[in-house]
C-alpha cells in the first residue's frame, strides 16, 4: 500500500507560480488591461504589476498577453486559458480565506454580483439595502452587462452571482437557480389614443411607433418575439438598454413601450399611463446563476435568500451539489415555499 506521505509517483511538475501573480493577472484583465488602474486596485506600483506579469508568462512559457508595441491589447488563446484557472485558483484561495474568517466568527470578505441595470435599479434594491446592514464588514460589488455577458462573467469566475434572465446556452459549470418572475404592462404618454383602445392587440400596438429593449436582453427579444408569431412587423422607434432611457422616451411622445412592471413607479412616473397587456407577452423568469464549484459563504447564502425566499441553505447546498454530481437538469427545480 502506498505511503500518504510519498510523493515519488506524483507526476505533476508544479512550476513557481505565486497567488500573487494569478491575483495581479486577473485584476489587470478586470481593469481593461490598464497597468494604472490595476496598480491602483493592488495598492502597488505599476513597475511591480509589470514584473509579476512577466514572471508569470516565463512560467507558462509563453505570451499571454498581444501586445501592440509596449501596449497590452489582448489575451492569446494561452492566455484565455490560462484566465479561467487563474481566476479558479484565486477564488479557491478567497474561499479557503472566508472559511477561516467564518470559523473566526467574522463575516467579512467579498461578493461579486453581476445583473442587468432593471434588476439592480428596482429588484435588487432593497436587497443590497438589507445585506449591507446585515454585513457591513462584507464588500459587495455590482457590475451591470447583458444576460449572455453575464453568464460568462459567473462560468469565468470573474463573479460569485449572476441575476438575469438565462442565455441562450448555459455553461455545463453554471448552477442556474429560478427566482421571481418578470411580468410586463405596456406604457403611454398621457392622453395617447392607444389607452382608449379595446381590447388592447399586438395589432394596436404596432400601429404606433415602438420604443423596445436591445435585442441582447431578454426583454427586448420576448416583446418582438411575440409579435413575430402574430405575423407582425411593430414600426420600432427607438432601441435602448435602460427602462430609464424607455421611459424618459414614452413620456416625450416618442412612442409606446412594453416593459417590466416592477420599472414603473405610479409615484414618480406621473408623466405617464400604465395598461394591462393580458397574455399578449409572456412572463420571464428571472434566474441567480453560480458555478457549481463555488465556495457558499454564509453571506452568500444570505443573499441569494433575500432574492428568493425559497432557496434556502439547505435547498441551495442540495441543488448545487446535485449539479455538480451530473444528477440535477439544469436549470434546477425552485423548492416549494414553506
Amino acid at each position: 500500500m502506498p505511503n500518504g506521505n510519498d510523493f515519488r509517483n506524483h507526476r505533476i511538475s508544479l512550476r513557481p507560480m505565486t497567488l500573487q501573480q494569478l491575483l495581479c493577472f486577473c485584476t489587470l484583465v478586470d481593469c481593461d488591461l490598464r497597468v494604472a488602474r490595476t496598480a491602483d486596485a493592488l495598492h502597488t506600483t505599476q513597475p511591480a504589476v509589470s514584473k509579476m506579469i512577466r514572471a508569470l508568462e516565463t512560467t507558462v512559457g509563453g505570451d499571454v498577453f498581444m501586445r501592440r508595441g509596449n501596449r497590452l491589447v489582448g489575451l492569446t488563446d494561452t492566455g484565455r486559458e490560462a484566465l479561467v484557472l487563474a481566476r479558479r485558483a484565486v477564488n479557491a484561495a478567497r474561499g479557503i480565506d472566508a472559511l477561516v474568517r467564518h470559523g473566526s466568527g467574522r463575516a467579512s470578505g467579498m461578493l461579486r454580483v453581476a445583473t442587468t441595470h432593471i434588476h439592480a435599479r428596482y429588484a435588487l434594491l432593497p436587497v443590497v439595502q438589507r445585506f449591507a446592514r446585515r454585513y457591513p464588514d462584507v464588500s459587495l460589488s455590482i457590475s451591470q452587462g447583458a444576460p449572455a455577458q453575464i453568464v460568462d462573467w459567473v462560468d469565468q469566475g470573474a463573479v460569485d452571482l449572476g441575476v438575469s434572465t438565462p442565455a441562450a446556452v448555459m455553461p455545463p459549470s453554471v448552477v442556474a437557480l429560478p427566482s421571481y418572475p418578470i411580468e410586463r404592462c405596456l406604457i403611454a404618454a398621457r392622453g395617447h389614443p392607444l389607452l382608449r383602445t379595446r381590447p388592447l392587440t399586438l395589432a394596436a400596438i404596432a400601429r404606433h411607433p415602438l420604443i423596445t429593449y436591445d435585442e441582447n436582453f431578454s426583454s427586448g427579444q420576448v416583446v418582438l418575439a411575440a409579435f413575430q408569431r402574430a405575423g407582425i412587423t411593430p414600426r420600432i422607434a427607438l432601441r435602448a438598454t435602460e427602462a430609464g432611457i424607455i421611459k424618459a422616451y414614452v413620456a416625450a411622445g416618442v412612442g409606446v413601450a412594453v416593459i417590466q412592471k416592477r420599472a414603473v413607479d405610479a409615484g414618480r412616473d406621473t408623466d405617464l399611463s400604465v395598461l394591462d397587456t393580458g397574455t399578449l407577452f409572456p412572463p420571464s423568469t428571472t434566474f441567480l446563476t453560480l458555478r457549481h464549484d463555488s465556495f457558499l459563504h454564509g453571506y452568500m447564502q444570505d443573499f441569494i435568500g433575500m432574492v428568493e425566499p425559497r432557496w434556502k441553505p439547505a435547498a441551495l447546498r442540495k441543488a448545487v451539489a446535485a449539479h455538480g454530481s451530473g444528477a440535477s437538469p439544469r436549470p434546477a427545480r425552485v423548492p416549494p415555499s414553506t
